[in-house]
């Protein structure tokens, strides 16, 4: 406000009560949704905080507008690589195969999904880090949502010098379709995972743009008609790596503590986020006493796993340097919170079978005989009428078994990564992993 004081738009009574901090923020606010014409801004908006008298002392608004556009922000740049990132061979050698190495007569797509933790971003921060000069330009925008890519691409677009500092998306949009014949931009869309988020509007069409896209939502593979990279778990000798990385320790480990690592690497299902984690949080209640390492062993920490399993998972690593500050079952909270209650209905149904391989025909059969007992082994009690009713209600469609009506709510759990799907002997199976597994039952 002192600063607009000087400039001569606003006189000193103004200023004054202007130091308000509700009614500076109310006015800034206004003014900068008016100055990146973002939005509608109506009367009763700006007059919510804001007295007549102060309106009225607005001697030069444009000043004011010219002032705010000289300002450039910072164009958002995809997180550091993590200390405790390990490379994952496959798909890696696919990224730089689709991305670098072929040659290609078609607009260069790469959708990257999987899980939430999965390491998505952080293999989209190494790639960067790998080819530094590979790209003109490189534009990264958090995707979680139709406003936070607009207000990120006219961010970007207001870098690219004179004569854009009053730049909007839709002009971003120009700029990235105006590539020159022979220049390469890349433009990334992370965190795309809203299912209802329509990316179409955002992509631009010219060969010179790569995009890439990391989303838990399975059903943006479609958008490449070439390369879908499926991030799931890491091998178990990159998770053994990565686990001994985030906890300072080296190979050999002696036969127990190797016993402990890999039973709690099948706990973890190898997933990028909770095997450091767990390495992480085994270095940080380590310690050294007159120079001599005593170490919390990865033996201690699968005992507390195994009895304190949900709020493990639910902390955070408390300083990340690639900011993911969200605890494993936090991540997939904001899944589940997401979903309709059919698909959290059946997401929790599929979570008393084993992980691995459950079968549709499974729920085809069962329907088949209303879901009751074929053969009575032992009595029921009054809640078994429940759980039919329950599941009745969840799988049939207008009173009758619907193979279609379950496959949508599968789709659904698909486009967050819960599950995944695969087809065997014209049979489809469907698999959770681990960690979601024991989620749904915590």
């Amino acid at each position: 406000m002192q600063e607009w004081h000087d400039l001569g738009v606003i006189d000193a009574h103004t200023a004054s009560h202007l130091v308000s901090t509700v009614i500076s923020e109310a006015l800034e606010g206004t003014v900068r949704r008016l100055q990146e014409r973002a939005g509608t801004v109506t009367l009763s908006q700006f007059s919510k905080y804001t007295p007549v008298w102060c309106k009225v002392r607005l001697l030069n608004l444009p000043l004011i507008l010219d002032h705010i556009s000289s300002i450039k922000a910072a164009a958002k740049r995809a997180p550091p690589v993590s200390p405790h990132f390990v490379l994952r061979q496959r798909p890696w050698g696919t990224m730089v195969k689709h991305l670098v190495t072929t040659p290609s007569s078609r607009q260069k797509i790469l959708p990257i999904t999987g899980i939430g933790g999965c390491g998505k971003t952080q293999i989209v921060s190494y790639f960067l880090r790998e080819y530094p000069n590979l790209y003109a330009q490189t534009i990264y925008v958090d995707a979680s949502s139709s406003s936070n890519i607009k207000a990120h691409l006219q961010t970007w677009a207001r870098t690219l010098g004179d004569g854009h500092e009053r730049d909007v998306w839709e002009d971003a949009m120009r700029s990235l379709n105006g590539v020159s014949r022979g220049e390469q931009w890349i433009l990334i869309f992370d965190n795309a995972d809203d299912p209802e988020l329509n990316l179409s509007p955002f992509l631009p069409t010219n060969m010179g743009v790569t995009i890439i896209i990391t989303s838990r939502n399975h059903a943006l593979g479609n958008l490449s008609p070439t390369t879908h990279l499926e991030l799931g778990e890491m091998t178990e000798d990159e998770a053994v790596a990565a686990m001994l990385q985030a906890a300072r320790r080296e190979l050999p480990l002696r036969d127990e503590e190797m016993r402990s690592v890999q039973q709690l690497l099948k706990e973890l299902g190898c997933l990028a986020v909770a095997v450091v984690q767990a390495g992480t949080y085994c270095h940080q209640f380590s310690s050294s006493t007159g120079g001599v390492f005593r170490p919390y062993t990865f033996t201690q920490y699968l005992g507390l796993f195994k009895s304190h399993r949900a709020g493990l998972m639910k902390k955070a690593e408390p300083a990340s340097l690639d900011n993911y500050q969200r605890g494993v079952y936090t991540t997939l909270d904001l899944s589940y919170n997401a979903l309709i209650q059919e698909s959290r209905d059946l997401l929790h149904i599929l979570s008393l079978f084993h992980h691995i391989d459950i079968p549709l025909a499974a729920f085809a059969r069962a329907a088949e005989n209303d879901f009751e007992d074929s053969v009575d082994y032992h009595p029921r009690d009054s809640s078994h009428e429940t759980t039919i009713s329950t599941l009745k209600r969840l799988l049939f469609q207008d009173m009758e078994w619907s193979e279609l009506h379950l496959q949508e709510i599968i789709q659904a759990l698909r486009s967050f990564s819960l599950v995944t799907a695969s087809s065997m002997n014209d049979s489809l199976f469907l698999q959770l992993h681990p960690l979601v597994q024991s989620w749904c039952r915590d």
